[in-house]
């Protein structure tokens, strides 16, 4: 038997699923808080869940990483798993589905209803992930952007969304970037569901484990100078 499985550690917490190939049945889907700064226990909570539900690891022969937006570090550390774990092994598919995919996967929306997926950008900023129901199918809609407060309600005046969803633990920073009217508007999620992730069929199978989510490019800071 073969299996399909998602991680993600784009937040404050990890995610994993395991599904069925042949039947699509879900057998695991577990969170568990961790970042990607301190993430050791990755590795072995995944193997721990694994032969807990009597899965060897060679038979997931299906990957998806879940690839934010959020933290640059546990995106690439849960690709660097994935791609460590099967490397080599051609038997193996892996990909990148954004982990706003997933936020937006559980919410009840028709074809047509446009979704902002909203998360905490630090700094007093929001970042936003546009989304849209393609026939049933949750699919990005190649639209991000940054927010700060000076702009944000803007924005969300401009644009109207039929949905807007976020992370529980992203709400106090939300709520210090938009009104409390808009923020009323808000579905508050308290976990990524991972088995959303090995779900997204619109995405292929294309073997990229680069393709993550930077709304706001990474800083890189230069060696100090004496």
């Amino acid at each position: 038997m073969e299996y399909s499985a998602a991680i993600d550690l784009s937040g404050n917490e990890a995610a994993f699923a395991v599904a069925c190939k042949e039947s699509g049945n879900i057998l695991i889907s577990s969170t568990r808080p961790m970042t990607g700064r301190n993430s050791a226990a990755l590795t072995p909570w995944i193997l721990e869940l694994i032969d807990a539900g009597g899965i060897q690891l060679e038979h997931i022969t299906e990957w998806t990483v879940g690839s934010g937006p959020g933290s640059f570090t546990g995106m690439r550390l849960a690709a660097a798993l994935v791609a460590g774990i099967t490397f080599g092994n051609a038997n193996t598919k892996t990909r990148c589905v954004p982990t706003a995919v997933a936020l937006a996967s559980v919410l009840q929306t028709g074809s047509g209803d446009s979704i902002a997926a909203v998360f905490d950008g630090r700094n007093s900023e929001i970042l936003i992930f546009e989304l849209v129901n393609q026939d049933g199918t949750i699919i990005p809609a190649g639209k991000n952007d940054v927010l700060s407060a000076q702009d944000a309600n803007t924005f969300f005046n401009d644009r109207k969304f039929d949905h807007l969803v976020a992370l529980e633990k992203d709400s106090a920073a939300i709520a210090k970037v938009v009104d409390a009217n808009l923020l009323e508007r808000f579905k508050l999620i308290e976990h990524i569901s991972p088995e959303k992730l090995i779900l997204a069929q619109y995405a292929e199978w294309d073997n990229d484990l680069t393709d993550l989510v930077y709304i706001r490019p990474a800083v890189f800071a230069g060696p100090a100078t004496v």
